[in-house]
C-alpha cells in the first residue's frame, strides 16, 4: 500500500510540474506574442516589410498553443481549484494561435499590395487595384482578428491566478488594438474604391473650416470646394466662398424644436453655418441639400477639414506656393499655413473678395500636391489620421451601405452621448463641449478652449457622476485688438470674443448644476438628439479667462472611461484629462 502511495505521489508531482513547466512556457510565448504585436502593427500601418514579424509571432503562438493541449491538460482542465486557469489558459493560447496561423499572413499579404507607398496619388489619380486586389486578405484577417478577440474577452479574469489574469488582460489589450487596425481597413477596402469612383463617378463636397470664427464642429464653412472622383481620378472642378451660399429664404430642411432654439434657422439658410451643429452626418445632409438647392447639383458625399489639417499635409507633401491678387508670392509650409489662413489673411487682405482668391488658390494648389504624388505617403497617412483623430477631418457619404461603414468611426463626427469599447469591455460616457460664434468676426483664432475632469463617482447602477471643469482663454492682448483690422474684430468690435458655449451630458444622464465666476446669463438647457445640452452665452474680453464648473451624471451601466469631444481650435492641442474614480479619463 505504502509503495502504491508512493508512486501515485510521485505521478502527481510529475503531472503538477509538468503542467507547470508548460504553463511558463506558454505565458512566455503569451508574452512574446504581446510584445510583439505592436511592432507588426507599426509595420503594417507604415507599409513596411512584415514577413519576419509575422513568422515569429507565428512561431511564439504555435509554442503556446502546443503547450497547453495534450492529456495532461486535459484532465487539468476537468478539476477543480485549476481548471478554470488551465481552460482560461487553453482558449487564450488556442485563440491568438489562430490568428496568427490564419489572420496575419493575410494581413502581410495585404500590405505588400496595399502600402501607403503603392496606394499614393500620381498626377491626380489613385490606383485603386491594389484595394481591389487586397480587399479579400483584409476582410478575412479582420473576421478572425476580432473572433479571437471575442474569444479572448469572455474570459472572466476575476478568478484566474494573478500572473495569468494579467497575462490574458495584457494580450486582450493587444488584440483589440489589431483588431482596431484591421477593422478599420476592412472597411477602407471596401469604402475607398467606390468613394473615388471604382463604378461611377462621384461627385463631393469639400467644407474648409474656418476655425477663427468657431462653429461646433470647427468653424464656418469658409471655402466650399467641389471635388470629382472617376476610376480614381480626382479633379478639382470649382471654389466657392462660403459667404456666396447664401442666404436662402428658409432653411433648405426641416429644423427640429432643440435645433431651432440652439442654432437658430441659419443652419439651415447659410452654408456658413450648417457646422453649428455637432453632428456631423446632419451638417453634411444640409450642406448637400443647401449646394442642391443653389447650384441644381448633386453631390454623394460631403468632406470637412480645416487648416490645421492643411497644414499636416503640408508636412507631408511639402510647402505650396500661389501669386496673390496683389502680385506678392505666398509660400505656405506646415509650420505657418494654419496661422495664415486662420488669421494672416486678413491682415494682408482686408478686401474680403481678395481674401476669398487667396483661400481658393490656395485650396487649389493643396488638392494638387495632395493629388500629385510628391511627399512622404506614410507621413501623409499619419497626419491624416491625426487629423482625424483630432475632429479636423469628417467624412459623410449619401450612400447608406457605405454611411453604415464610417458611423462609428473617428472621421464620422457623430453625435453621440455613449461609448462602446471594441474590446468587449463597459459602455463608457461621452461628454461634448462645443463652440458656436456669435459675432461675425475673426477674433476666435486667439480662443483657447481646456476641459478637465474631477470628483468621478462610481454609482451602483453603473452610472457616474463627476465634474466637468471647461476653462475658455483669450490669449489677444489689448494693445494688439488695437491693431486689427475690422474685418477680424468685427463691425464695432474692441476685440471681445463672443460665442455660445455648448455642454452635452452623456446618454441617459444630465446636467445637475453648474457654477462659475462670471455674472452673465446662466444656464439654456434643451434636449438635442436625445442628450441634455446647456448653453450659455459667453463674453472675453482681450487677456481674460473664464472658467465653469459642470456637475454631471451618466446613464446607467456606463462604467468606463469617461470620453470628452470637443470644438477643434486654431492650434493643434493634446488634451490629457486626469481623474479618479470607474475608468480614469480619455480625451476624443
Amino acid at each position: 500500500m505504502g509503495l502504491a502511495v508512493a508512486l501515485a505521489l510521485v505521478v502527481v508531482v510529475a503531472w503538477l510540474a509538468w503542467l507547470l513547466v508548460d504553463a511558463l512556457r506558454a505565458r512566455a510565448a503569451l508574452e512574446d506574442v504581446a510584445a510583439r504585436l505592436p511592432v507588426l502593427q507599426e509595420q503594417v500601418r507604415s507599409g513596411q516589410d512584415a514577413t519576419a514579424t509575422v513568422e515569429d509571432v507565428r512561431g511564439s503562438a504555435a509554442l503556446a498553443a502546443a503547450a497547453t493541449h495534450g492529456p495532461h491538460w486535459t484532465l487539468a482542465r476537468a478539476l477543480p481549484l485549476v481548471g478554470d486557469d488551465a481552460r482560461a489558459l487553453g482558449e487564450v493560447t488556442g485563440a491568438v494561435d489562430r490568428v496568427a496561423q490564419d489572420a496575419l499572413p493575410r494581413l502581410a499579404a495585404a500590405v505588400e499590395v496595399a502600402s501607403p507607398a503603392a496606394l499614393a496619388p500620381s498626377g491626380g489619380s489613385l490606383d485603386l487595384a491594389p484595394l481591389a486586389d487586397a480587399r479579400d486578405d483584409v476582410v478575412a484577417a479582420d473576421r478572425a482578428v476580432t473572433a479571437s478577440l471575442e474569444s479572448v474577452a469572455g474570459i472572466d479574469t476575476a478568478s484566474l491566478v494573478g500572473p495569468l489574469a494579467a497575462a490574458v488582460d495584457d494580450l486582450r489589450d493587444e488584440l483589440a488594438q489589431v483588431a482596431s487596425q484591421t477593422s478599420t481597413a476592412a472597411r477602407a477596402v471596401d469604402l475607398v474604391p467606390a468613394m473615388l469612383g471604382a463604378d461611377e463617378a462621384r461627385d463631393y463636397l469639400v467644407l474648409v473650416q474656418n476655425n477663427a470664427e468657431p462653429r461646433a464642429t470647427g468653424g464656418i464653412a469658409g471655402s466650399v470646394l467641389h471635388l470629382r472622383a472617376d476610376g480614381g481620378d480626382v479633379a478639382l472642378v470649382e471654389v466657392r466662398p462660403g459667404s456666396a451660399l447664401g442666404p436662402l429664404p428658409e432653411s433648405v430642411v426641416d429644423l427640429s424644436g432643440a435645433e431651432a432654439a440652439l442654432f437658430g434657422d441659419d443652419l439651415g439658410r447659410y452654408m456658413l453655418n450648417v457646422t453649428s451643429t455637432p453632428d456631423f452626418p446632419r451638417a453634411a445632409r444640409v450642406a448637400r441639400e443647401a449646394w442642391l438647392r443653389q447650384t441644381g447639383e448633386d453631390v454623394d458625399g460631403v468632406v470637412a477639414v480645416d487648416p490645421v489639417a492643411l497644414a499636416g499635409v503640408l508636412g507631408a507633401v511639402g510647402p505650396v506656393e500661389v501669386a496673390t491678387p496683389d502680385g506678392e508670392a505666398l509660400r505656405l509650409t506646415e509650420d505657418d499655413a494654419a496661422a495664415y489662413l486662420l488669421n494672416g489673411v486678413y491682415r494682408d487682405h482686408e478686401d474680403p473678395s481678395e481674401q476669398d482668391a487667396v483661400l481658393a488658390l490656395v485650396a487649389r494648389e493643396v488638392v494638387a500636391a495632395l493629388t500629385s504624388g510628391t511627399g512622404d505617403p506614410a507621413r501623409l497617412v499619419d497626419a491624416l489620421a491625426g487629423s482625424a483623430r483630432e475632429g479636423r477631418l469628417l467624412v459623410w457619404s449619401a450612400r447608406a451601405t457605405e454611411q453604415d461603414l464610417l458611423a462609428g468611426t473617428v472621421l464620422s463626427g457623430e453625435l453621440v452621448g455613449r461609448g462602446v469599447d471594441p474590446a468587449g469591455g463597459p459602455a463608457s460616457p461621452v461628454v461634448g463641449v462645443y463652440l458656436n460664434a456669435t459675432t461675425a468676426s475673426k477674433t476666435g483664432y486667439y480662443l483657447d478652449s481646456a476641459v478637465a475632469l474631477d470628483d468621478v463617482t462610481c454609482r451602483p447602477d453603473g452610472s457616474q457622476s463627476f465634474t466637468l471643469r471647461v476653462t475658455l482663454t483669450s490669449t489677444l492682448t489689448a494693445d494688439e485688438a488695437a491693431r486689427l483690422p475690422e474685418y477680424v474684430l468685427g463691425a464695432g468690435g474692441d476685440g471681445t470674443i463672443r460665442t455660445n458655449l455648448l455642454v452635452y451630458a452623456p446618454a441617459g444622464g444630465g446636467i445637475r448644476g453648474t457654477s462659475g465666476a462670471d455674472d452673465g446669463p446662466g444656464l439654456f438647457s434643451h434636449v438635442h438628439d436625445g442628450l441634455v445640452v446647456g448653453a450659455r452665452s459667453v463674453a472675453l474680453a482681450p487677456g481674460e479667462s473664464v472658467t465653469y464648473d459642470y456637475d454631471l451624471v451618466s446613464g446607467r451601466n456606463q462604467p468606463g472611461e469617461v470620453s470628452v469631444r470637443k470644438t477643434p481650435g486654431s492650434r493643434s492641442e493634446t488634451t490629457t484629462l486626469s481623474a479618479t474614480g470607474c475608468g480614469g479619463s480619455v480625451f476624443s
